[in-house]
């Protein structure tokens, strides 16, 4: 069904679409992780009778109702920019989905009350009733989780449909289980979770550690600048360790895409995506190399240099259980020798580093810093790939974007019925290089590869364009 398309003044509408939802995403995994902290940090604070802790879980909550308006509204502005540039997209995907949607609207009420009147209005005047007052805590954090809970449901299903396809914009289903427990809802929930954690506290400690330089300068002995020192190299600790799961849900979730959407996964491994991806895992070795020398220095006992030493270790497990990397020539043999190298040596180095140095220096808490916006931008190039590698799917499989050109079908085309069928990749491409690329493919139709004439064509013609 033909509906109308709202054209976009000065850019394109993925653009606006990018800019609009790339404000909000931060907002509100921002928010939802402080709320979720808040009352955990404040429960440690009341059993360990540490005033620390609530000071800092009271800020993430004031710093929560500061970003709660702007990207309440951002949220608002994404769905009216769908429905008019967007529509068949957001009319069928509301037909499966509209009764989510109203739960998650419902969620995000409920979620508003407890975290405005009976977390933060009472946090002074329950000082004495802390179990009731965490409690309420408890419940924001769990109406906001659910609201989360719902869109990376929607969001999986985006990417990983499965065997439910998207209806008809006459044929409105409401919603559907399965949809919304599509292959790969669970890893992509759980690395999100893991991931917020992560980059918001290392982020958080590192705006911290800037806090804490500058009251050392006006007062270095005050309580303000220890409780700063304090708050910076917990909040980036507990976010560097909250990495390390990440990984291992990763690499499940990778299986996941690549058998429910190969096209996707060979523009990830390869493909048009991959440079996005590297510089994702660019980004992941900087906030690894400052934050594992960082945690070294700052505690001593054996048992945090161990505990960084397993996660580093699970790093390095994934690495060598996942495809090579063809990033050094030819040979996978060299890709996991040097990868083990690498992760070896560094090992070695936050041994050999254990407790030297001195982690108040000022260049500390600019690197702390630096590792967190390393630790922000892997976030948010994680979803940019998570999204960029449908192209020109909206809903892989099943519609694609208005503004799809012919370039990105017939590269779409190359993945699904060259690569797919002959279990190859985007780089083997590059390796090749056939003189003859007319010839190749015709002679893989004659061995038995299912290509019409048409389909053949576009394949050659995009193979000649561009891997010769």
């Amino acid at each position: 069904m033909n509906l109308p398309v709202i054209e976009t003044p000065v850019f394109p509408r993925w653009i606006w679409m990018e800019e609009i939802t790339y404000s909000h995403i931060p907002i509100a995994t921002l928010v939802t992780a402080y709320m979720l902290l808040a009352p955990l940090f404040e429960y440690i604070g009341y059993r360990r009778g540490d005033p620390r802790w609530e000071r800092l879980s009271k800020s993430f909550i004031w710093f929560a109702m500061i970003l709660f308006s702007p990207g309440a509204a951002l949220g608002t502005g994404i769905a009216m920019f769908i429905m008019g540039t967007y529509p068949e997209f957001w009319s069928r995907w509301v037909n499966l989905f509209f009764w989510p949607l109203i739960a998650q609207f419902v969620f995000f009420l409920v979620e508003v009350f407890f975290l405005f009147f009976l977390y933060y209005l009472t946090w002074d005047r329950w000082a004495n009733r802390k179990r009731l007052h965490i409690s309420m805590g408890v419940c924001a954090a769990a109406s906001g989780y659910m609201v989360q809970i719902v869109w990376d449901s929607l969001g999986a299903y985006m990417l990983t449909p499965g065997s439910v396809p998207l209806p008809q914009v006459d044929q409105p289903v409401a919603w559907s289980l399965s949809a919304m427990l599509n292959p790969s809802f669970p890893y992509l929930l759980a690395h999100r979770t893991f991931g917020n954690f992560s980059y918001v506290l290392l982020l958080t400690g590192g705006v911290l550690a800037l806090r804490y330089m500058s009251q050392k300068r006006k007062n270095p002995f005050s309580e303000n600048t220890t409780y700063f020192g304090w708050a910076s190299s917990t909040c980036f600790g507990i976010g560097f360790f909250c990495f390390f799961p990440m990984p291992i849900i990763g690499w499940f979730y990778a299986r996941v895409i690549q058998r429910e959407a190969p096209a996707a996964f060979m523009a990830l491994m390869g493909g048009h995506s991959s440079t996005h991806f590297i510089f994702k895992m660019l980004m992941i070795a900087v906030f690894l190399i400052i934050g594992g020398t960082f945690v070294i220095k700052r505690w001593r006992p054996k048992a945090v240099v161990w505990a960084a030493t397993a996660g580093l270790l699970i790093v390095l497990a994934v690495i060598l259980i996942h495809p090579p990397l063809m990033w050094l020539g030819q040979s996978a043999l060299a890709w996991r020798l040097v990868s083990t190298m690498v992760i070896l040596g560094f090992i070695g180095w936050i041994w050999a580093r254990r407790g030297k140095g001195n982690p108040d220096h000022w260049a500390w808490q600019w690197a702390m810093f630096v590792a967190g916006l390393a630790a922000f931008f892997a976030f948010a190039m994680g979803g940019f790939v998570r999204e960029h590698i449908k192209s020109p799917d909206t809903v892989y499989g099943e519609i694609v974007k208005p503004e799809w050109t012919d370039q990105e079908a017939d590269r779409y085309l190359v993945y699904d019925k060259w690569l797919g069928p002959r279990d190859e990749v985007p780089a083997d491409l590059d390796r090749k290089r056939p003189d003859d690329w007319r010839r190749h493919v015709e002679q893989a139709r004659q061995n038995g590869l299912a290509l019409t004439d048409e389909e053949a064509e576009r394949i050659i013609l995009y193979l000649e364009a561009h891997h010769r």
